[in-house]
């Protein structure tokens, strides 16, 4: 079989499966109803809606990306018929996709078109191991700066440095007013907007280059600063008596110096969201050299970042919002 012959099997394949949505629906059937029965008859609500293609746009997308594995599988591996394409050939690609850098927004939206590819041709749960266990690959390295994450959720480091300095100008000649040290502490603790400013004041700056940070629910933490940030907020603080910023006024100022840098993600909350990456970063490389297998450092890294958060190291939840999409 050649390619095009391969492709049309692929396109026939795919449209079947959105017939059988088709002639389901035509019976009065919802999808919510065979997630229903699927979570009764088998414990799975995905059961009864995994050989099926609900929407025209899905098919033509999931069609057009497909064609583009089916060549590679045919070119690298000889395959000649849809059924005899493996989980080995998927990993080969999705690794392939690893090292080219693709997006890891694009690299999930290829682990689900993979895996309903294997839901259509008979090899179901290889292909959904399969995908979980590159979900959660493309997680870390997405965490560790290796690929691109998505741009609206956390600010880049560039950005983030040019906000500061325009909140620096910003407090010059404005006595008192410190709103680039609270977005500095902010980046170096992964502090809440709260915790930097009302909550934060001379006493909270410790000897050894510390400082106690008042976390979500009266959670005190110690965590470390540089040493230059240390020397600033109490040159600052004690010729300033009381708390480091007002809140509003932070958020606000932030708000603006974001928007003069050019940046898309103006809230506050993305400075605890580069900060906890950064985190994750330097843990993730830490554990490796100290030699922990890939999955180790990774799940070991993650629960360092999230118990600086101020949640329980178990909480996969925290982790997956502040370090990437779910599997």
């Amino acid at each position: 079989m050649g390619l095009s012959r391969l492709k049309s099997e692929l396109h026939d394949t795919l449209w079947h499966a959105q017939q059988r949505w088709f002639q389901l629906r035509a019976q009065n059937y919802t999808k919510h109803e065979l997630k229903v029965m699927g979570l009764h008859h088998a414990g799975d609500p995905n059961v009864m809606t995994r050989d099926l293609i609900f929407a025209g746009r899905t098919r033509l997308t999931y069609e057009r990306d497909l064609k583009l594995f089916v060549t590679f599988v045919l070119r690298e591996h000889g395959v000649q018929h849809l059924r005899d394409i493996t989980v080995d050939h998927a990993r080969a690609y999705l690794d392939r996709a690893i090292d080219e850098r693709w997006a890891a927004k694009s690299i999930h939206k290829l682990r689900s078109e993979l895996s309903k590819l294997g839901a259509l041709i008979g090899k179901a749960e290889s292909m959904k191991a399969l995908s979980t266990e590159f979900g959660a690959i493309v997680r870390g390295l997405t965490a560790a700066g290796v690929l691109a994450g998505p741009g609206r959720q956390t600010p880049s480091a560039e950005v983030v440095a040019r906000a500061v300095e325009v909140l620096r100008q910003g407090d010059l000649g404005q006595e008192g007013r410190a709103y680039h040290l609270a977005a500095r502490l902010q980046l170096e603790t992964a502090g809440r907007s709260v915790s930097v400013t009302e909550r934060f004041s001379l006493a909270s700056v410790k000897d050894g280059l510390h400082v106690e940070i008042v976390a979500k629910g009266g959670q005190v933490q110690t965590l470390p600063i540089s040493a230059e940030l240390h020397g600033h907020l109490r040159e600052h603080l004690t010729a300033n008596p009381g708390p480091l910023a007002d809140l509003g006024g932070y958020r606000s100022a932030y708000y603006r110096a974001m928007q003069a840098a050019g940046g898309r993600v103006t809230g506050t909350h993305g400075l605890r969201r580069l900060s906890t990456q950064r985190h994750y970063s330097e843990q993730y490389r830490a554990r490796l050299s100290n030699g922990a297998s890939t999955s180790k450092a990774r799940r070991g890294a993650r629960r360092d970042a999230v118990e600086r958060l101020g949640h329980g190291r178990d909480r996969v939840d925290q982790a997956n919002a502040y370090l990437g999409e779910r599997s």
